[in-house]
């Protein structure tokens, strides 16, 4: 009788611990799953208020005219309008550092 109530216990014993090892697992990766659609949640958050903001700044109509105004380079009445061309770019010209004297005098005696 003894044997029989120690071979049930044990076999309750795994029977718990497999349970509990396959519902950590289970959390683990229902927490998982919970973070990452959390993250993609918050990043549609932020790109939906960014659009939303982008909305709104160019249905003023005074950003519109502002934008067709610099796109078409025109001016409001008395208004000065300044154009300044970009910028070419320039390459440096690096002049190589001159060698010593001595270095010099050695090149024009041994080298020819």
């Amino acid at each position: 009788m003894k044997t029989i109530k120690r071979v049930l216990f044990i076999l309750l014993f795994l029977f718990l611990i497999s349970s509990l090892t396959k519902n950590l697992f289970e959390y683990r990766k229902n927490y998982s799953f919970y973070e990452d659609f959390k993250n993609e949640f918050d990043q549609t958050q932020q790109k939906n208020t960014s659009l939303k903001t982008a909305i709104l700044k160019n249905s003023d109509p005074n950003q519109i005219e502002k934008i067709i105004r610099n796109k078409l380079g025109l001016g409001k009445p008395n208004e000065v309008a300044v154009i300044i061309p970009l910028p070419t770019p320039t390459i440096p010209h690096t002049t190589p550092t001159p060698q010593p004297p001595y270095k010099q005098w050695a090149d024009v005696f041994f080298k020819h």
